[in-house]
Parts: structure tokens; C-alpha cells; sequence
């Protein structure tokens, strides 16, 4: 499993960017108006504002994505990407990886997606006992 996921990971070192930047990049495409911030990030990534400031900042100077205040808030500022990261979106190396998953039977996907939801869950559960 641990060999899964580094050739996974190691898929996203492509285009100038390393996974965690793709990471990012997804989060915010796909992310609704309210979540498009750096606290949700953090929160969603399961890291400290501090570190996702800092990812954001990367992406923010790699013109892909643009900060725009919330006008009902000044002090609030979203994060949406710009035309160049939907560019790059369109070429994520994770399609790959989903590729060869499309690829299996119905059946075994069906039993991967609800191993892998016992296994986060169990995992989650674990870390919010430590």
C-alpha cells in the first residue's frame, strides 16, 4: 500500500510543481466560494495556517492562483485559480492513476472504494485519539 501511494505521489512531480502543490490546485477548483480561503485549506489539508499561507503564496507567485477580497468582507480573500492552473488542471497526473482504476472490473472498485472508506475513517478516528 505504502508502495502505491509514492508512485502515486511521485506522479505529481510534473509541470514545475510537487504534489502537495497539486494538491492545492484541486482543492481550490473545486472548492465553493466560502471554502476558497487559506483557513479551509488548512483545515481540509490537516496542516497549520501558517503552512498553507505558505503553499498558497508558492501557487499565488507561480500565477496560479489570484487572491480576491470578499466584498461583503475586506479582510476576507478568496483564492481562485486562474486560466493558466485550469490549463495545467486539464493535464493533472492524478488522471492517470484514476485511469488505471477506471480500468478495473465494477466490482473491484466498488470493494476498493469502501476499503479505502473504512480504512481513512479508521485512521481519522485513530489520530483524533492521540
Amino acid at each position: 500500500m505504502m508502495h502505491i501511494g509514492h508512485l502515486a505521489d511521485s506522479l505529481g512531480y510534473t509541470h514545475g510543481l510537487k504534489p502537495s502543490q497539486w494538491t492545492a490546485l484541486r482543492y481550490f477548483a473545486g472548492a465553493t466560494s466560502a471554502q476558497r480561503t487559506v483557513s479551509a485549506f488548512a483545515d481540509f489539508h490537516a496542516t497549520t495556517r501558517g503552512a498553507a499561507s505558505q503553499m498558497v503564496e508558492v501557487l499565488v507567485n507561480k500565477e496560479l492562483l489570484v487572491r480576491v477580497p470578499v466584498p461583503e468582507d475586506r479582510r476576507v480573500m478568496q483564492l481562485h485559480p486562474t486560466a493558466k492552473a485550469q490549463e495545467l488542471l486539464r493535464h493533472d497526473p492524478l488522471k492517470e492513476f484514476a485511469g488505471v482504476i477506471a480500468d478495473l472490473p465494477i466490482t473491484d472498485q466498488c470493494h476498493l472504494a469502501e476499503t479505502l472508506s473504512d480504512l481513512l475513517r479508521g485512521l481519522l478516528a485513530k489520530r483524533q485519539t492521540v
